[in-house]
């Protein structure tokens, strides 16, 4: 029996959608950045990240208009599909039920003009079904309301309206989020559903740095002693800043921490070997490279140590984070920290509870003296540890550096160590860390010691150890 089921049919274009994007923007320090400017390209909607980096595009669309195809004729006659094609186009049939799942499709690359049928099935007979033809380059989006005992099933037409969570899920989407921010380079994600939720978006800094609030202003901080108050304690530091600084670039910083009995003034000075072991010899590395200029910071511990009793040098570190980056054009995602003894057990504790601050730390004989709080997430991390440490035995350095080799996802491995008499060292990277995380170790035959030269003794002018920590920093 030949019986036309007109779809209404003409239904509806796909204008009809509602859109509900969402998401956090970050960069690659996993540190959210505000006031990206988040763009939908083809339906010029956006919206601006707030201080946590999050951001929402929501739209419902109530433009809908029932068309009457001019150029294709379109109907069903008996579960057929018909189409009447004035020329040669690409054919293409979905159906879905009413969750959005694909029951069937047919595609072909080119179909002549005039008649073409596609049966949709005795299997979906009795299915109210959303059909999508896409005739060339247009896309008709209809209903298909079966026959039952020879009357039409009747559904209200706002079930298919705009706004359903149906048709948003089966329209098909080609549009972009485009995403801007100060500092950084614009990025653009293709979206394939206008309902998407926890959109993870991570931008490549500018120049490859992310600069701080200070960047573009006259500093007011000038090389050397700076005080600071801190829970009501007035706290001292060290600060060497380029000399030729630029507050348009941002400038990587690296804390470098005393020893037990210590100062800041031994870090910033160099000691005995002056200003080549100057915050262990990288500053004047840095002094000499062209492009990999940084700025140093000394913080002064309270009792020549870092006990970080109730994390109060924590606490301290923050505070100086926070008056650099204000007042001076920094690289926030290459924070680094190095300290030899108790200073390695500062790093250490940092490593522990800022790793989302920090890039990567450089922990030379140390233990765990200044606590661990958190610790589950990875950081780069470099320990170098002497295999007679008579003061922080090895096996305290290398529980530090299994926390990371665990946190970094690394795989286990017995990593070799030299001979007692050797005198020499041994550097092992890790395999299988997750990528921008390396865990390296370094054992060398010596005591306990930051500047160990092999052959013996110690000289921040000849140790191999300011080449390897210059090495891991600027790998970043």
């Amino acid at each position: 029996m030949y019986q036309p089921i007109i779809l209404s049919l003409l239904l509806f274009i796909s204008s009809a959608y509602a859109i509900n994007l969402n998401g956090k923007v970050e960069n690659k320090a996993g540190k959210p950045i505000t006031n990206a400017i988040v763009s939908l390209v083809n339906k010029d909607l956006k919206d601006t990240t707030n201080s946590d980096g999050l951001f929402s595009i929501t739209s419902v669309s109530t433009d809908v208009s029932l068309i009457t195809p001019k150029n294709q004729k379109i109907t069903l006659v008996n579960s057929n599909l018909q189409l009447s094609l004035p020329d040669a186009v690409p054919v293409k049939i979905e159906l879905f039920d009413i969750s959005g799942k694909l029951l069937g499709k047919e595609a072909l690359s080119n179909v002549s003009g005039g008649f073409y049928s596609f049966n949709i099935g005795n299997k979906f007979c009795s299915k109210l079904l959303i059909i999508r033809t896409t005739l060339g380059n247009k896309e008709f989006l209809f209903r298909y309301v079966p026959l039952s005992d020879n009357l039409l099933i009747k559904q209200p037409k706002a079930t298919f309206l705009s706004g359903n969570p149906v048709l948003a899920k089966i329209i098909a989407i080609d549009d972009t989020l485009r995403v801007t921010a100060k500092n950084y380079k614009t990025k653009s994600v293709p979206i394939t559903s206008y309902e998407q939720h926890d959109i993870n978006i991570t931008l490549d800094s500018a120049n490859g740095s992310c600069g701080s609030a200070g960047c573009g202003k006259n500093p007011t901080l000038k090389s050397g002693r700076q005080s600071i108050q801190v829970n009501g304690q007035q706290r001292e530091f060290m600060i060497r800043i380029p000399e030729n600084y630029d507050n348009t670039h941002p400038y990587p910083v690296v804390f470098g921490f005393h020893w037990n009995g210590g100062s800041m003034n031994d870090v910033d000075g160099g000691g005995t070997s002056g200003y080549t072991w100057s915050y262990y010899g990288l500053r004047e590395q840095a002094d000499k490279s062209a492009d990999k200029q940084m700025i140093f910071i000394a913080p002064n511990g309270i009792s020549a140590g870092w006990a970080n009793s109730n994390g109060r040098d924590i606490a301290f570190v923050d505070e100086i984070l926070k008056l650099i980056k204000a007042d001076l054009c920094i690289d926030t995602a290459r924070i680094f920290a190095m300290g030899f003894s108790y200073g390695g057990g500062m790093s250490y504790a940092l490593a522990c509870s800022r790793a989302k601050v920090f890039r990567a730390v450089a922990v030379y004989s140390g233990a765990l003296l200044s606590g661990c709080n958190g610790g589950t997430d990875p950081i780069a991390y470099l320990g170098i540890h002497g295999i007679s440490d008579g003061t922080c035995n090895i096996s305290a350095g290398r529980s530090l550096r299994d926390r990371f080799v665990n946190n970094n996802g690394c795989t286990a491995q017995n990593v070799p160590e030299p001979s007692n008499g050797s005198r020499n060292h041994i550097c092992t990277r890790y395999e299988g860390c997750k990528e921008g995380y390396p865990v390296e170790w370094c054992a060398f035959d010596g005591g306990h010691t930051p500047g160990h030269v092999d052959g013996g003794g110690d000289d921040g002018a000849r140790t191999w150890t300011k080449n390897k920590a210059w090495e891991f920093f600027t790998q970043f």
